[in-house]
């Protein structure tokens, strides 16, 4: 999602491609705007899963009608215990519906069965499926007895109720009507009356289409025909959830309410890592000015370990940032090494920090990108700062003042702008597509 973009605004055309496939357009209108919702929340939650995958469609496959029900259901989604839920559907129930342990092997509490008397009367649902007992013994990987004389009993059908002492049929049941064996073998054009038989098809009748988990649509356009509107059907549908609103993010603040802390590394007698240009403390520091400048004008709320070049001690760094509760953390450094010719950015995080690791990757790429900065990739480690300071966070290496190349360029007032621009822009692309957070306001309707 780009800068300033929420659910509606950046997927509208997607959501309705969806709605317009997956459900038809001659339902009514309160039933297709219950799809867009669906479709809205499932969206929704692939992306605060880290999940979402970009869908690639034809515009010209969009309807109408769709486009109209996600306009008309503008940013609304279907939370439960404020998380977007799994919002299961199905074209038609056949008189209920069934709750999850039945498809999932667990109880989730919004997917609970509920009967859908619009269903059972919908014959249009009913079906009749002949199977060949040969492809059932196949998809089963079962297999018949091979003896033809051995009888299949069916029940009331077919059922031999005595033989006689040369094992030919002595009596048959058939419908429930007693026949001779040698009656009955003449009837059929039988050459015997000693046989056997088994079935060869098996004729199944189904009422319903789909697994029956969650919304029923062909419930929900006879409810909506009915007169009951796209509220009233989710939440018969669905167990105790709340629809909510999803605010647009603020346009010019999108890091509103955000609380970052940056750690320049070194300072004072600490200089960290030196060579004839330049000093790691001063251009952790250069780095740490310009990114507080630039996610202060985006709304965030900075706080600094240093501002100026003085000492401070790890844990009187490690005691400002738990004062400051910090919605995340930024440690500034270089990096060194008795090899002239290693490059690049590295970044690491504490064991577990995923959001951490995933800014880390943003960072990272972005710099390869945009300033062709060597990738030395995102790692796992047990930083003190980071482990201390109870936070999600990132700890940087942004060049090699050992490389001669990267040095020469770190002295560029320039070169340290654009580096604090891709991390804002990282931290920026991590909030923005990570859609519930406290930069999105979420309201009950």
């Amino acid at each position: 999602m780009n800068r300033g973009d929420t659910m509606d605004r950046e997927f509208r055309n997607l959501i309705a491609y969806r709605v317009s496939k997956n459900i038809s357009q001659q339902f009514h209108i309160q039933a297709i705007m219950c799809q867009a919702i669906i479709e809205r929340t499932n969206i929704l939650r692939h992306i605060s899963d880290g999940n979402f995958k970009k869908e690639e469609f034809n515009i010209e496959d969009i309807c109408d009608k769709a486009l109209k029900a996600v306009d008309n259901t503008h940013n609304l989604v279907i939370m439960f215990n404020n998380s977007p839920i799994c919002a299961y559907y199905h074209i038609c129930c056949g008189g209920s519906t069934e709750n999850s342990e039945y498809l999932l092997n667990t109880k989730i509490d919004y997917l609970r069965g509920v009967t859908c008397d619009e269903c059972m009367k919908n014959k249009e649902s009913e079906n009749i499926v002949d199977i060949d007992l040969e492809e059932l013994e196949s998809i089963f990987e079962c297999n018949m007895s091979e003896n033809l004389m051995n009888d299949f009993s069916i029940n009331n059908m077919l059922k031999i109720l005595g033989k006689t002492n040369g094992n030919r049929v002595e009596n048959i049941l058939v419908f429930n009507e007693k026949v001779k064996g040698n009656i009955f073998s003449q009837n059929l054009n039988l050459d015997s009356s000693r046989f056997g038989f088994r079935p060869m098809k098996i004729r199944f009748y189904t009422k319903g289409i789909g697994h029956g988990l969650g919304l029923c649509q062909y419930g929900a356009n006879e409810k909506a025909k009915n007169n009951w509107d796209y509220e009233k059907i989710l939440n018969y549908y669905y167990t105790n959830i709340e629809l909510q609103k999803l605010d647009d993010f603020d346009l010019d603040l999108p890091l509103k309410n955000k609380k970052i802390f940056i750690d320049a590394g070194h300072g004072g007698e600490d200089t960290g890592y030196i060579n004839s240009l330049l000093m790691e403390k001063e251009v952790s520091l250069e780095v740490t000015l310009k990114l507080k400048e630039k996610l202060e004008k985006l709304g965030a709320c900075v706080s600094l370990s240093r501002s100026i070049d003085e000492y401070i001690s790890l844990d009187k760094r490690i005691k400002m940032i738990k004062e400051s509760n910090p919605d995340f953390l930024i440690s500034i450094h270089l990096n060194k090494s008795k090899f002239e010719g290693v490059s690049g950015a590295e970044a690491i995080y504490y064991w577990g920090d995923i959001i951490g690791e995933l800014i880390g990757k943003n960072i990272l790429s972005n710099l390869k990108k945009n300033m062709n900065i060597k990738n030395r990739g995102v790692k796992e480690g047990r930083i003190y700062i980071l482990k201390e300071s109870g936070c999600n966070g990132i700890y940087c290496e942004l060049g090699y003042i050992s490389n001669p190349l990267e040095s020469e360029l770190l002295v560029d007032d320039k070169f340290i702008n654009n580096i604090a621009e891709n991390i804002v822009y990282s931290i920026l692309e991590y909030y923005e597509n990570n859609i519930l957070t406290s930069n999105t306001k979420i309201d009950k309707i």
